[in-house]
């Protein structure tokens, strides 16, 4: 393109805009004639101050992009905190000063790819001195691979154009644009001195379409940029959250080895996919076999007998309305603390995407209910991070003899209490969700007295884990993406010695 710059260029260029020059000119000497010049001005100059005002309104407002928008949302399987990291993440891209040139310039965008990573890592190892170097090679690797692969199918699918466009074809365009700028100038002072009606509205015009163009251009630079920083930072939190696997697995169709020895126990069939695991909690006597029993519809423990060890019992539940899963039954507790707390129990913790704790609503010692919570909680927000606390929901049993002791007429309306009775649940309720510090929707009433039938079961406790299942859900991917990575861990090790054993044998050989 440097033949514009020749003295061939100037008059070829001469010759393509002459014809613009000439009608710009008859147009502004024929309003000059029919004496609407000057309304001809003003009219252009009101449409560009209209322009501008437009633009500065639509600068405060939040601006709707000129391209299908690249939306990146965090993932739903993440722990607590990993959605925070997400959440600084937006804080950033939201306050990130773009420029036209960032995209060009490889200084900058490495600058800030560091930037994003730097952030990311800082949340997650605090501690180390250099956060962002805390992570296997391989899985940086998986980490652009994953990164370039999704900003190709996003800039294939939503910017128009895009998969014919050559990054050669920008710059000689920038160059060409260059040239012709030169060029403008050169024509820009002749037109004015000799054209100066002309030159007026060619200005305006002008100042209106290339205004456009840098809106436009502006708009696809900061979606573009914006992305980037989501892509890049979403993977980021895969890679130091812990949850970027090199493999392309999805965990929870991989049965987990917690799951194979219950199934073995119980002389179940295969199971194809890792179910829920439900672990049942409360005191002796509080009613955990008679609920078990209730979600099973038939007898599956001894009820009213004290158990002697703190083994875990597993049961496989298959119903209606709920999901295949795994129902285990632990021995009554009394006065534990998370030091002191049985090992099996404590490990249990870990194994499940659910906990029901039974609680007697007749009974107003439940402080032993309390410090079992704050065992689970505490292990969770200590030695668990990286993990989610289970989905905890709080059974009330014998509400049967709640008074008035002789009124049992279900069903109780405990939202909207309309007798004594319902008001005497609700308020049993409450006290449960304030001692065991939940909410309120997260406690519900039962009765599993045989002979006044079982109360609050199907329409009351397995829609409430139904609703709290995506939670539940969440709970068990991360459950199962560990049980993988630890499984894979020490399977890489065997390989990778077997691999240096043959290599070894082949050498000496």
């Amino acid at each position: 393109m440097s033949f514009l710059l020749t003295r061939f260029g100037v008059i070829l260029g001469l010759f393509f805009l002459l014809p613009f020059l000439v009608l710009s000119g008859l147009g502004g000497y024929w309003l000059w004639q029919q004496g609407w010049l000057s309304q001809g001005i003003g009219v252009i100059s009101a449409n560009t101050l209209l322009f501008y005002s437009l633009l500065r309104w639509r600068s405060h407002k939040e601006k709707p992009l000129l391209i299908k928008s690249l939306e990146i949302t965090p993932n739903p399987n993440w722990a607590d905190d990993a959605q925070q990291a997400w959440l600084e993440l937006e804080r950033f891209s939201k306050n990130y000063p773009v420029k036209t040139d960032l995209l060009t310039d490889p200084n900058k965008a490495l600058k800030l790819t560091n930037q994003v990573l730097l952030l990311v890592a800082r949340h997650f190892n605090a501690d180390s001195k250099y956060p962002i170097l805390e992570f296997p090679l391989p899985y940086l690797i998986k980490l652009i691979a994953l990164v370039c692969e999704d900003l190709q199918q996003d800039v294939l699918n939503k910017i128009p154009g895009s998969h014919a466009v050559r990054v050669g074809d920008l710059v000689r365009t920038k160059d060409l644009l260059n040239n012709i700028n030169q060029l403008k100038s050169i024509f820009t002072v002749g037109n004015w001195l000799f054209n100066w009606s002309g030159a007026a509205l060619g200005k305006a015009r002008s100042l209106l379409f290339y205004k456009g163009l840098d809106k436009v251009r502006e708009e696809i630079v900061q979606r573009l940029v914006s992305a980037y920083i989501s892509k890049l930072g979403y993977y980021a939190i895969q890679l130091y959250s812990g949850q970027l696997t090199l493999d392309d697995i999805v965990p929870t169709d991989i049965l987990t080895g917690d799951s194979k020895i219950d199934v073995v126990k119980n002389r179940a069939h295969e199971l194809s996919i890792e179910p829920l695991r439900i672990l049942v909690l409360g005191q002796v006597s509080s009613g955990k076999s008679s609920l078990i029993n209730a979600l099973f519809g038939e007898t599956k423990t001894a009820e009213g007998v004290l158990p002697t060890t703190s083994e875990i019992t597993p049961f496989i539940l298959e119903r209606d309305g709920l999901q295949q899963a795994i129902v285990l039954d632990s021995a009554g507790y009394g006065g534990l603390e998370h030091e002191h707390a049985p090992t099996a129990l404590k490990k249990e913790w870990t194994k499940v995407d659910v906990i029901l704790i039974v609680c007697n609503a007749s009974q107003a010692a439940r402080s032993e209910d309390a410090k079992q919570l704050h065992s689970i909680r505490h292990e969770f927000q200590t030695q668990r991070k990286n993990r989610t606390l289970p989905v905890i929901i709080a059974v009330a049993t014998q509400i049967d003899r709640l008074r008035p002791f002789r009124e049992w007429l279900p069903p109780y309306d405990i939202q909207h209490p309309q007798s004594l009775k319902a008001q005497s649940i609700r308020d049993a309720c409450e006290v449960i969700a304030h001692d065991l510090s939940l909410p309120l929707d997260r406690i519900m009433p039962v009765c599993l007295a045989p002979e006044k039938s079982t109360y609050n079961i199907d329409d009351g406790l397995i829609p409430l884990i139904h609703e709290l299942l995506n939670d539940a859900q969440r709970v068990r991917y991360l459950r199962c993406l560990r049980n993988y990575q630890e499984k894979s861990y020490w399977q890489q090790w065997r390989k990778q010695a077997t691999d240096t054993g043959k290599f070894i044998m082949n050498i000496t050989s």
